[in-house]
């Protein structure tokens, strides 16, 4: 799995050098921020949902360390969001070691643990043995993970993102420079007046809120591999011009581009429902 994800990180951190370009291409030289003041990172960030990454052993945690020192040219961009949790015994008061971690009175007798969304990037310092200090951490209301995991794996962790726009994507995929140039056209679609001629139902005030793409797959495993990519090629064309028309978009992996503080205003990035429709994102 570690392949796969290094290669989905590493084609989405193309994101970072596209942007550089674009401002090199259109920048104002007497502007203020043709200094020092202009960081990519500001505008980009490529958040890894590593849910089990406390949870990993010595080579999957090596694994990760090399990832970032493959990519560290990103610098502040690429970072990681993980679960992490506390054991709590004894009373609210007792603060012995004996006793373990200090427990809050808030916390319900019956809970053991005290649960934390955490994030660290490439500049947070490291232990002895490998791990990250992460640089944020939010405590949790209790144990996160309410539907089949993947769904709550990325509401949890999207509080950590920045901007208007956030792109979700499976671990199973690339990408290059040259389709990451197209930036500003993809965006340029978020753009729309109220009343606009042609707004379709996903949109308010003339303004879209979820822009699609289909994944290309590409298969060299034989007949069964073809007739599975053919199915995920015509569910995201064919079938999703289909719900277009009936206002609806059905998102299980392919990178759509979503303005995320209207996704969060309804429920989230990703669905919750456990066992019913195993994809991540039903809308």
């Amino acid at each position: 799995r570690m392949q796969t994800l290094y290669r989905t990180v590493a084609g989405m951190c193309l994101y970072h050098p596209a942007i550089q370009c674009h401002y090199d291409a259109n920048r104002y030289e007497d502007s203020a921020l043709a200094g020092k003041v202009w960081d990519v990172s500001d505008c980009f960030t490529c958040l890894i949902s590593m849910q089990r990454y406390r949870a990993f052993n010595p080579t999957e945690l090596e694994h990760t360390n090399r990832m970032f020192k493959k990519l560290q040219h990103v610098g502040k961009s690429l970072k990681v969001a993980y679960i992490d949790n506390t054991r709590h015994v004894g009373t609210a008061t007792d603060r012995t070691p004996t006793a373990g971690a200090y427990r809050p009175p808030t916390l319900h007798p019956r809970q053991g643990r005290r649960y934390f969304s955490c994030v660290f990037d490439g500049t947070c310092e490291m232990d002895k043995e490998g791990w990250r200090k992460p640089k944020f951490h939010v405590e949790l209301p209790g144990f996160p993970i309410l539907g089949d995991g993947k769904g709550d794996n990325q509401n949890h962790a999207i509080i950590f993102t920045r901007g208007t726009f956030c792109q979700c994507i499976d671990s199973n995929q690339g990408a290059y420079f040259e389709q990451m140039m197209l930036l500003p056209c993809v965006l340029g679609e978020f753009r729309g007046e109220a009343g606009a001629a042609g707004a379709g139902p996903k949109t308010i005030g003339g303004m879209k809120q979820i822009i699609g793409f289909p994944e290309h797959i590409t298969s060299d495993i034989g007949s069964i591999g073809d007739f599975a990519a053919g199915s995920e090629t015509a569910f995201g064309t064919i079938l999703q011009r289909s719900y277009a028309a009936l206002g609806a978009r059905m998102h299980y992996g392919h990178p759509d581009l979503m303005q995320k503080c209207w996704m969060m205003q309804q429920g989230g990035v990703s669905k919750a429902t456990k066992t019913l429709n195993l994809s991540e994102d039903i809308f």
